[in-house]
């Protein structure tokens, strides 16, 4: 690595004499770091560094030293005859001088000692400025593009148009883009064509008459610039130091103006919106399209291997139609995120298209003999059409995403090349045929292989199996989707449920709440809520891996729940979340579908009627001779557990002293048998909060007066309560849950505080009872079968069927609930959302120092028993 440096440096640095330029360079950065590390210190005032430099109380700023610095640098490379050491050394020497000048640039400028004042900055962008030139010289840019030869009236042409686009850069208040132009002459012109910003000579000039292009000017000033201005200012202070005085001569902040927002779209618009959702399908579709033929094509090896070696002669393909796996995945990608309109992902396919598309019109241009062939003008036609439709439709792609994406895809990026290269490298070095190639020699032949095109470059001679391309080819896609994946993330939804909101929630629920058994559960504070415009009705959520997960029947006045849902489901298409919702009833469920939502059977909740139960459990009921053999099992463990000298003890959340309460959130912590809280459309996720006071404790105790067993309902409108919590010590049978759940019942009936005037008791939902229930009848199909061994497998962990069993004892009435969808392709990411909502998947952390992650006290949802 250091030889290759060294070579570098010295044809790219000595051979072309700009080895002093580069000295310069250096003492420049090397000196502005360390005058700043030393103010830094003499303002934090540290006892091991010199400090000021005060001869007889004259303060001495480091200006002057520079200013020496730079008269001796600078004469001196004028009168010294030297070698060229004494030529670099005065190079360096002027480049510390440089450094330590501009670092008081705001200095000089204002006649003001502004260092430490936000007028200050100055100085940081005049070094950061010079450091850009310098930099770009030494790579060989010239400044307005050059002069090769003797000086000529088309280079003077060339050079004066140039500066024209600097001069209007600068006009129009890009100071930076104009600077850097007179070095990059193609960054000058792009800020010359673009929009000024509002507060420029340009935008007083220009845009007074016209309102819609200040509007977008501000607009952009408010989404871009002042981001970027934010950006680089943190990074300028993290280096230099953030200011913290305010000078003499600094006014009050100019407010800023106000931007214009109604403003009516332009001719062009109106003309091109009818072609919007059009043109955004016919991307959709032909990248469908492209994807599925690439999968189909690249399974017929003949066909494949012609139309590579079609495509490496005359012939090109239209845009990403190539067989093969990496152009079918990235097609497949672009074809999902486009279609939730994100823009991030319009921005790289609109790059690839129209670069795609050059490279065509190159090859028609420059190559008579693709110019021959009728299948590439077909083909480029295909791409022009893409582009098109893209470029039409391009107001329709207004879904943002989350911030941090873009350092999030640069950093997937590199970590990500740094482990695919070096996991090819590996394989390469280990797989190559004897005599194994140098591992310089393999790691240029994964770089090429992961990071490049590799038909474009010449590879190393190195021979591998075929399986080892293939490898590195599949690390070439997992890294190009990661970063990808990274680029198009959508907002996590960071909104929670605020006081004001849950304090309208509990209104909604006292007036609203008896028709839904779970609606207290919509309490949950890690809960976003849409609300109907006239705030009579909630949809409460979740956004889980991009799904915004909703929970129940909304909250409120029926009639408005068509108000809220639609609420809902624009901020779920707003922001490219997948619009799901879990256990809702029959009612909501019926809403939803109105809104255009499909319904799919998820499981059924199990509601006990206090009197029927106890009249059946008594042998009072009609037919209670068949409920008494059927609840048999129920009353012998009750009267054994009874027997054995084990109690229950029902109080209400308020009643329990805070102490206790401590004390019994702890021992559902410690009786929780995964490392994760589970629940969430059926658990309020918290224990012993004061604002849940109407909630329901029941605890079993032993004779010796210890906690065995304890179950936490919620309210359910006025009359009814909802099974929450449910936990037992892992030594004790569950038995005396089922002895908890009846004495509950047998308490409710005799009228006995505190379930005065309970009626009806939800023992929550069993997933996919049906199913179940089912098992053992005949005339059951293949899919059904193979369903139902399915939910088996999954109910050895989870505890599906065991669920059902046991609220299957309580002869409880069974109310439907279901899951609602938008697409039937969306079911299996929705799934996965609802699994690691509810607590059954987890992603993947690092554990944390010291052990396991310890949940927080009082947070406590049901888990199976």
């Amino acid at each position: 690595m250091w030889d290759w440096l060294a070579d570098a440096y010295r044809s790219r640095i000595v051979d072309n004499g700009r080895e002093p330029l580069f000295l310069l360079h250096v003492g420049l950065i090397g000196s502005f770091l360390f005058i700043r590390f030393s103010v830094r210190m003499i303002r934090r005032g540290v006892s091991w560094w010199p400090g000021n430099v005060n001869p007889g109380g004259l303060h001495i700023h480091h200006v002057v030293f520079g200013q020496a610095m730079m008269l001796i640098g600078g004469i001196g490379s004028f009168a010294v005859r030297g070698g060229p050491v004494a030529h670099n050394l005065l190079a360096l020497l002027f480049g510390i001088g440089c450094g330590l000048v501009l670092d008081e640039f705001a200095l000089v400028l204002h006649l003001e000692d502004v260092y430490w004042s936000e007028q200050g900055r100055k100085s940081v962008d005049a070094v950061i400025l010079a450091v850009a030139v310098i930099g770009l010289l030494l790579i060989g840019e010239a400044p307005l593009g050059g002069f090769i030869g003797a000086v000529n009236g088309e280079q003077i042409g060339v050079a004066a148009v140039l500066l024209g686009f600097v001069v209007i850069c600068l006009i129009k208040g890009k100071v930076w883009t104009g600077l850097i132009g007179v070095m990059v002459p193609p960054v000058a012109i792009i800020g010359a064509l673009r929009l000024a910003r509002p507060s420029s000579p340009w935008s007083r000039w220009r845009y007074h008459s016209r309102p819609r292009r200040l509007a977008r000017s501000e607009r952009r000033e408010d989404r871009v610039h002042r981001r970027l201005v934010a950006f680089k200012t943190t990074l300028i202070d993290a280096v230099a130091g953030a200011p913290h005085l305010k000078s003499k001569s600094e006014g009050a902040p100019v407010p800023p103006r106000p931007t214009v927002v109604d403003i009516p779209p332009s001719r062009i618009e109106v003309w091109l919106r009818p072609l919007q959702e059009p043109g955004a399908a016919t991307a959709v579709w032909y990248l469908r399209v492209a994807s599925v033929l690439n999968v189909l094509t690249g399974l017929i090896a003949p066909f494949r291997e012609r139309v590579h070696q079609a495509t490496e002669g005359e012939y090109f393909t239209a845009f990403l139609v190539s067989p093969g796996f990496t152009g079918a995945a990235l097609a497949f990608l672009l074809a999902v995120t486009l279609r939730r309109r994100k823009r991030a992902s319009w921005i790289v396919a609109v790059t690839l298209v129209c670069g795609y598309l050059a490279l065509c019109a190159l090859a028609l241009d420059l190559l008579p003999e693709a110019r021959s062939h009728p299948f590439n003008w077909v083909s480029g036609g295909l791409t022009l059409l893409l582009a098109l439709s893209l470029l039409v439709s391009r107001r329709a792609f207004n879904v943002r995403g989350e911030r941090g994406n873009v350092a999030l895809g640069l950093l997937s990026l590199l970590v990500g090349s740094v482990v695919a290269v070096g996991l090819g490298t590996v394989l390469t070095h280990a797989t190559d045929a004897a005599p194994p190639a140098s591992w310089k020699a393999c790691l240029h032949y994964a770089v090429l292989r992961v990071l490049t095109v590799s038909s474009l470059f010449d590879l190393p001679e190195i021979t591998v199996p075929g399986w080892t391309d293939l490898a590195i080819n599949l690390l070439s896609v997992a890294l190009m989707l990661m970063v990808l994946l990274a680029f198009f993330r959508s907002p996590r939804g960071r909104a929670r449920l605020e006081a004001s909101d849950e304090a309208r929630l509990r209104e909604l629920l006292a007036e609203y709440g008896e028709h839904d058994p779970i609606g207290y559960f919509a309490l949950r504070r890690d809960k976003s809520v849409s609300w109907s415009p006239d705030g009579r009705a909630a949809v409460l959520y979740r956004v889980v891996n991009g799904v915004a997960l909703a929970s129940g029947d909304p909250v409120g006045d029926r009639e408005q729940w068509p108000a809220a849902i639609a609420g809902w489901l624009a901020a779920a298409r707003r922001h490219a979340w997948i619009p799901a919702v879990t256990g809702a009833g029959g009612g909501a469920a019926a809403a939803y579908e109105q809104a255009g939502l499909k319904s799919l059977d998820f499981g059924d909740e199990a509601v006990v009627d206090v009197a029927e139960f106890t009249g059946t459990y008594l042998g009072t009921a009609v037919d209670g001779a068949f409920g008494g053999d059927a609840l048999r099992p129920l009353r012998e463990a009750h009267g054994l557990i009874r027997d054995a000298g084990y109690t229950a003890v029902v109080r209400r959340h308020r009643d329990i002293p805070r102490a206790e309460m401590a004390d019994l959130a702890h021992l559902a912590d410690a009786w929780r048998r995964h490392a994760s809280e589970r629940g969430f459309s059926v658990a309020l996720g918290r224990l012993g909060d004061p604002a849940d006071g109407d909630c329901v404790m029941v605890e079993c105790r032993d004779p010796q007066g210890r906690t065995s067993a304890l179950l936490s309902f919620v309210p359910w409108g006025r009359r009814g309560l909802c099974l929450d919590l449910m936990r037992r010590d892992r030594e004790s049978g569950s038995a005396l849950i089922d002895y908890l759940i009846t004495e509950l019942l047998l308490r409710a009936r005799a009228d006995a505080e505190p379930v005065r005037g309970v009626t009806r008791v939800s023992l929550n939902f069993a997933v996919f009872r049906s199913v179940f229930e089912q098992d053992g009848k005949a005339g059951a199909g293949p899919l059904l079968r193979l369903w139902r061994k399915v939910l088996r497998l999954l109910s050895r962990r989870w505890h599906l069927e065991a669920r059902y069993r046991s609220y299957a004892a309580y002869l409880p009435q069974w109310r439907p609930r279901h899951l609602l969808y938008e697409r039937s392709a969306e079911l299996p990411r929705i799934a996965a959302a609802t699994a690691t909502a509810e607590g059954f998947l987890r992603a993947p952390r690092l554990p944390r120092p010291g052990g396991a992650p310890v949940p927080a006290p009082g947070a406590a949802a049901p888990g199976p028993r």
